[in-house]
């Protein structure tokens, strides 16, 4: 895909309205990637520029695999919107507001991970349990694809997971209710919320590219900037509309976005 800042231009004309929303996952997108989750830190650069976007644009908004208390803790703005485990839960009014229904499958997922516990005699793995989804990370384990393979072969013989729908990750094997909710659905449901013509989504992994193909289907005139690193599926090129290297160039685009909508004559520093 087309390198972003080659295109700065035609992304600017695309851009050139007030009714324009901006939307970013958190690991490997303003967030470097960590060896564990908890590791993991939003860029303070990154931190600093939502923060003044969140000032000019109708919505900027976190979308992400992880609970919203612990986003919220991560990125530290009150003023933006937080939608966690992939859009089955949402801070809203001071508190978290799951999903209506997904009650039941909090022990669905822990039956799984109790079937599952074999899996953590291999040296490195983790379980994320997180209520209603749950994932499991073997970036840490010796032999990474020797990992992978025996998750996916475990669970395709495990008896808890009806109900349950397996995704895979960077480094991670994701389970979810069998339920059409991921970060596309919960991107459109924003946009419509906010009544955005326009919108900027940022993210570097399979979940994703769900949102990407959303925005695409659904008309509007979105910017998918496929975060690349050494890790990120093919299918993120693939789908973005551009392509930027890691963490640091988020950062370069984010300082571009509020000099934007700060109306700065100037937009050309350090292209």
């Amino acid at each position: 895909m087309p390198y972003l800042f080659d295109h700065l231009d035609s992304v600017q004309e695309l851009l050139a309205d007030t009714c324009l929303g901006l939307i970013t996952d958190i690991d490997g997108t303003i967030s470097r990637t960590a060896p564990t989750p908890a590791q993991a830190e939003v860029s303070p650069l990154c931190r600093n520029y939502l923060f003044q976007l969140a000032k000019h644009l109708p919505l900027v908004a976190v979308v992400s695999g992880r609970p919203v208390v612990e986003m919220r803790e991560m990125v530290g703005i009150e003023e933006i919107v937080y939608i966690g485990k992939h859009g089955f839960e949402r801070w809203e009014s001071g508190g978290v507001r799951p999903v209506p229904g997904m009650e039941s499958y909090s022990g669905v997922i822990e039956k799984t991970l109790k079937e599952l516990k074999p899996l953590l005699d291999i040296e490195g793995l983790l379980f994320d349990n997180k209520v209603v989804t749950a994932s499991i990370h073997y970036r840490l384990c010796r032999d990474r694809d020797a990992a992978r393979r025996k998750i996916l072969a475990t669970l395709a013989r495990a008896r808890n997971t009806n109900g349950l729908v397996i995704r895979e990750g960077k480094m991670a094997i994701e389970l979810r209710p069998f339920i059409p909710i991921n970060k596309g659905s919960a991107t459109l449901e924003l946009l419509d919320q906010y009544n955005l013509r326009k919108t900027v989504y940022l993210g570097d992994d399979l979940t994703d590219v769900d949102a990407f193909r959303a925005i695409r289907q659904a008309g509007f005139h979105g910017v998918a900037v496929g975060v690349i690193n050494e890790e990120a599926p093919r299918e993120v090129d693939r789908e973005a509309d551009y392509t930027v290297n890691g963490v640091g160039e988020v950062e370069r685009f984010l300082e571009w976005l509020v000099r934007l909508t700060n109306g700065m004559s100037d937009l050309s520093f350090g292209m």
